[in-house]
C-alpha cells in the first residue's frame, strides 16, 4: 500500500481557484493539486496519523505537494514524480515509525466507538475488524470521509446514504428536475476509472455533488423537522395541505368512472374547480388514467386480501365476448361465501383480452389472472367450489373444454351449465323437432333480412314501423342473430303490437309478408308462442336474480313446468284475445283468411316437447344434477322424508358425509343431529352454526353466467364506437370502479390519496406533471368583447 499521507490528502477536495486551472487533461473534473500548501485541518489530521515523527522539514512538502513542472499538462510525468518520492518515502516510514503508527491506529478504534454505540444496527463495528471499503480507499480515509460527512456510510465497498436511504422521496418539498438519487438510496455508488488515483477523484467528486445537491439539502431539512417525529409522519403532514386538493381529483374522477363518463372530462371540470380558486394540477386525461389504475388495484388489493385471509369457499363465473373494436375478451366473476354478508356476494375480478379463443387460451387466462390477484392454486384446490359458464363447447366441451382441464387440475369442483342458456336450448329444441315448417319462425327471419339489407333500406323503411318493433329488431340483430328470433318475448310482443301497422307497410312492399299476416293460422302462432315466452321470460328473469340458490331454482322451473301443463290442457291469455282482436277497429282492414298452405304449429306437441326438454335439461341433465340436488336436499327439511327418518338419521348422516366432500367443508355430526331433532319436533328453532356455513356455501354456487352477461353490456357502455381506442386493461379499471365501488357519498378517497402519494406520484399542487393543453381563440371571437 502506498503512502497513508499522500492517499489522505488525495482525497481532499481543491482548495481554489488555482487549483482548477491546474487539472490535466486527461480527467479534468477529477485530478487536482494544490499548490498553496495543506490548510490547517489537514495537516492536524496528517499529525494524527503520523503522530510526533521526526522527518526534515521538507519530508511532507515533498511528498504531498510535489514540485510540478513546467508542462502541468503532462500527467505522466507529474504522477512518476510522485510515485518515486511517494515509494521511498513511505518505507521510510514503515520502518522507523511503525510504533507510532499502531498507538494511532488505537486511537482511530477509540473515535470509531461512539458511532457503534449510536447507531447499533450499522455494520461499522464489523467493518473495522473486517473493513470492506472501495478498493481506492484504506481504513483512514474511509474515517475521515465518514466523520466530515455525516451521512455517508459504505456497505460492500460500495457507498450510500443513510439519510436518503431513510426518507427516499420528498413528498410535498419535490420541485421540478429534483430527485432523490436511486444510487445513493440503494448503496450502490462506485468509483469510475482506470487507476488509483483516478477512482479516488471520482469518489470525492461523486461524494462532494451529492452534499451539496437540492434533493439531499431537502432531505436534510426534513431530518431536522424529524426530531421529535418519524420521517413517514412528517411527510404526511406537510402533505396534509396538499392532499385536499388531490381529494377533490380523485373524487371527480371517480364520479366521472361511476357515471360511465369519458375521463377527458376531467379537464373541463377541473377547469371548473380552477374558477372557483382551486389550484389543480392533475387536470389532464393521463392523470385521471393514472389515477383511475391506482384506484381499481386498491380495490382490488384490498377486497381480495381479506377473501384470502378468510380463507372463503368461492364459485368461478365466466364468459367470452367481443368489444366494438373486435378484440376477444374474457371476463371473470367470484361468487364468495363470507362470514361479514348473509348471503353470497358477487365480485367482478377482470376483464382480460384473448389471444385466441381456444379452450387452452381461455383457461390459461383464468388461472393466470386468478394467480395475479393472489388465489394460487393451493388456495383454489382447497376453496374452489364450482364453475359455472354457458354451454358453449370452448367452455363445457367433453373433451378439452376450460371445464374439463378445471377438473384436471381441481378434481372435486362442480361443473354447471348456465340455468338460463339451459332454458333458451330448452326452448330451441323443441321447435327444431317440429317437422311442420314454423311460419312464425320463417316470417320473423324474413323480417331480419329485410331490415339488415342495408343501411340505406334500414333507415328507410323503419321510420314507417312502430318504434318497439324498430329497438327490437336492431337488438336482435346485435345480440342473437335471426336464429334465436322466434325466442324472444320482446320480437313476439312487438309485433303483437304492431300487427296492423305492420301489414299496411308490407302490403305496399312485401306482399308475400302480408299474406303471412292476412292468414288466421299465423296470429294463432304468434299468441300461442307469447303465452309460452311469457312463462319462460318468468323463469328466466326469476332465475337471474342474485338471491336464486340451486334449491330455490329447482323449485321455480317445477312451478314453470306445471304452468305450461295447465297451458297444454287450457287457452293462453292471448289466444282467448284472438276473436275480439279480429273484430276490433284497428284489425278490421286485416282481410283474414285460412290458407292450406301455412298450417298452424300442433299446439299440444309444442308444449309436450317443451315440457320434455325442460326436464332433461333443467332437472336431470344426465343425472349429474339430479345427484346434487339430492345431497343438497339434506339441508332442506321441506323435502326431507319425515316417514322413514329415525333418530339418529343413519342414512342422511351418510348423504353428510358425500355432502362434506362436494363442499370441502366439514359440518360437525352434532350440529346436524341436532338440527333434524329440532326439525321433527318444531319449526321455530335455531340453525347450528355449521348448518348455516354450509348452507351459505351451497348459495355461492353460482346457477347461472347472467352477471357476466351484465359486465358485457357494462363493457359496451363504456366501450362505445366513441371511445373504441380504450384498451381492454383500461376497460378492466374502470368496469373495477363502477362494480366494486360505493356510491361516490360513501366513499372516502383519502386511503386512495396516501398510498397515491406513497407511490411517489405527483400530488394535484405539483407543477411537475403533464399540463393540459390550451384553447386557442380566434381573435375575432375575443375582439368581440372588447367592443366599448
Amino acid at each position: 500500500m502506498g503512502d497513508p499521507g499522500s492517499e489522505i490528502l488525495e482525497s481532499v477536495p481543491p482548495a481554489g481557484p488555482e487549483a482548477s486551472e491546474s487539472t490535466t487533461d486527461e480527467n479534468e473534473d477529477d485530478i487536482q493539486f494544490v499548490s498553496e500548501g495543506p490548510s490547517r485541518p489537514v495537516l492536524e489530521y496528517i499529525d494524527l496519523v503520523y503522530g510526533d515523527e521526526e522527518e526534515p522539514s521538507t519530508c511532507h512538502s515533498d511528498v504531498l505537494y510535489p514540485k510540478m513542472p513546467k508542462r502541468q499538462g503532462n500527467l505522466l510525468s507529474i504522477l512518476n514524480v510522485k510515485k518515486v518520492k511517494t515509494d521511498t518515502e513511505s518505507n521510510g516510514r514503515n520502518r522507523s515509525h511503525c510504533g507510532s503508527f499502531k498507538s494511532k491506529e488505537l486511537n482511530f478504534e477509540y473515535v470509531e466507538r461512539p458511532i457503534i454505540e449510536q447507531k447499533p444496527s450499522c455494520s461499522s463495528g464489523e467493518e473495522i475488524d473486517n473493513p470492506v471499503l472501495p478498493d481506492c480507499w484504506n481504513e483512514k480515509q474511509a474515517f475521515m470521509f465518514t466523520e466530515q460527512y455525516k451521512w455517508l456510510e459504505i456497505k460492500e465497498g460500495k457507498l450510500g446514504c443513510k439519510d436518503c436511504s431513510t426518507v427516499r422521496h420528498l413528498g410535498s418539498k419535490a420541485e421540478k428536475h429534483v430527485h432523490v438519487s436511486k444510487e445513493w438510496i440503494a448503496y450502490l455508488v462506485t468509483p469510475n476509472g482506470s487507476n488509483k488515483t483516478t477512482r479516488q477523484a471520482s469518489l470525492r467528486k461523486k461524494i462532494r455533488e451529492h452534499d451539496i445537491s437540492k434533493a439531499h439539502g431537502k432531505i436534510q431539512d426534513l431530518l431536522k423537522e424529524s426530531i421529535n417525529d418519524s420521517v413517514s409522519n412528517i411527510v404526511h403532514k406537510q402533505n396534509n395541505k396538499n392532499i385536499d386538493s388531490t381529494i377533490k381529483v380523485f373524487n371527480t374522477v371517480y364520479n366521472l368512472v361511476k357515471h360511465n363518463r369519458p375521463l377527458s372530462d376531467i379537464e373541463g371540470a377541473i377547469e371548473l374547480q380552477e374558477k372557483n380558486g382551486e389550484v389543480n394540477c392533475l387536470n389532464t386525461r393521463y392523470s385521471a388514467t393514472r389515477i383511475a389504475e391506482h384506484i381499481a388495484k386498491e380495490m382490488k388489493m384490498k377486497i381480495f386480501k381479506n377473501i384470502i385471509e378468510e380463507n372463503a369457499k368461492v364459485c368461478v363465473i365466466i364468459d367470452e365476448a367481443s368489444t366494438v373494436s373486435k378484440k376477444s375478451t374474457l371476463v371473470i366473476y367470484l361468487q364468495c361465501a363470507v362470514h361479514s354478508a348473509p348471503v353470497p356476494i358477487m365480485l367482478f375480478v377482470a376483464l382480460k383480452e384473448l389471444v385466441s379463443t381456444t379452450a387452452e387460451c381461455i383457461f390459461n387466462t383464468l388461472l393466470a389472472t386468478l394467480n395475479d390477484c393472489g388465489f394460487n392454486n393451493e388456495y383454489l384446490k382447497a376453496n374452489l367450489i364450482a364453475f359455472c359458464s354457458d354451454g358453449a363447447n370452448s367452455m363445457l366441451g367433453s373433451k378439452s373444454g376450460v371445464a374439463t382441464k378445471l377438473l384436471e387440475n381441481f378434481p372435486e369442483i362442480i361443473i354447471w351449465n348456465c340455468l338460463n342458456h339451459r332454458l333458451q336450448l330448452s326452448l330451441d329444441d323443441s321447435i327444431s323437432e317440429i317437422k311442420q315448417i314454423n311460419h312464425f319462425k320463417i316470417f320473423l327471419d324474413k323480417i331480419y333480412s329485410v331490415y339488415h339489407q342495408s343501411n340505406k333500406n334500414q333507415t328507410k323503411l323503419l321510420e314507417t314501423v312502430a318504434k318497439d318493433l324498430e329497438i327490437e329488431i336492431l337488438k336482435i340483430g346485435r345480440v342473437k342473430g335471426p336464429k334465436w328470433a322466434a325466442c324472444s318475448l320482446q320480437t313476439a310482443t312487438a309485433v303483437w303490437h304492431a300487427y296492423p301497422v305492420l301489414y299496411m307497410h308490407f302490403s305496399h312492399s312485401f306482399s308475400g309478408l302480408a299474406k303471412r299476416l292476412a292468414n288466421i293460422n299465423f296470429l294463432q302462432d304468434l299468441a300461442l308462442m307469447i303465452d309460452i315466452l311469457e312463462e319462460f321470460s318468468l323463469l328466466s328473469t326469476a332465475l337471474q336474480s342474485r338471491s336464486t340458490n340451486i334449491q330455490k331454482a329447482q323449485e321455480l322451473i317445477k312451478c314453470t313446468i306445471k304452468a305450461l301443463e295447465n297451458l297444454k290442457i287450457g287457452t293462453g291469455k292471448h289466444e282467448s284475445e284472438i276473436q275480439d282482436l279480429i273484430k276490433s277497429d284497428k284489425f278490421k282492414d286485416i282481410p283474414f283468411n285460412k290458407n292450406n298452405k301455412f298450417n298452424a304449429l300442433p299446439r299440444n306437441m309444442l308444449l309436450e316437447n317443451i315440457i320434455q326438454h325442460m326436464n332433461l335439461r333443467l332437472l336431470s341433465d344426465g343425472n349429474y344434477n339430479e345427484t346434487i340436488f339430492n345431497y343438497f336436499d339434506l339441508l332442506e327439511p321441506s323435502t326431507w322424508p319425515y316417514e322413514e327418518i329415525t333418530s339418529p338419521w343413519i342414512a342422511g348422516e351418510e348423504k353428510l358425509l358425500h355432502l362434506c366432500e362436494i363442499l370441502r367443508y366439514k359440518i360437525d355430526l352434532n350440529d346436524f343431529r341436532e338440527f333434524v331433532n329440532n326439525n321433527i319436533k318444531s319449526n321455530n328453532f335455531s340453525i347450528p352454526a355449521t348448518i348455516q356455513k354450509a348452507k351459505k356455501i351451497i348459495s355461492a354456487i353460482a346457477i347461472n353466467s347472467a352477471e357476466a352477461e351484465r359486465g358485457f353490456n357494462l363493457m359496451n357502455i363504456i366501450c362505445t364506437r366513441v371511445r373504441n381506442s380504450l384498451t381492454v386493461d383500461h376497460i378492466s379499471d374502470l368496469m373495477t370502479i363502477n362494480l366494486l365501488g360505493k356510491e361516490l357519498a360513501d366513499w372516502d378517497a383519502t386511503p386512495f390519496v396516501k398510498s397515491w402519494s406513497n407511490c411517489n406520484h405527483r400530488l394535484a399542487t405539483d407543477t411537475r406533471v403533464r399540463q393540459k393543453s390550451t384553447k386557442a381563440f380566434c381573435g375575432n371571437q375575443l375582439a368581440i368583447w372588447n367592443l366599448q
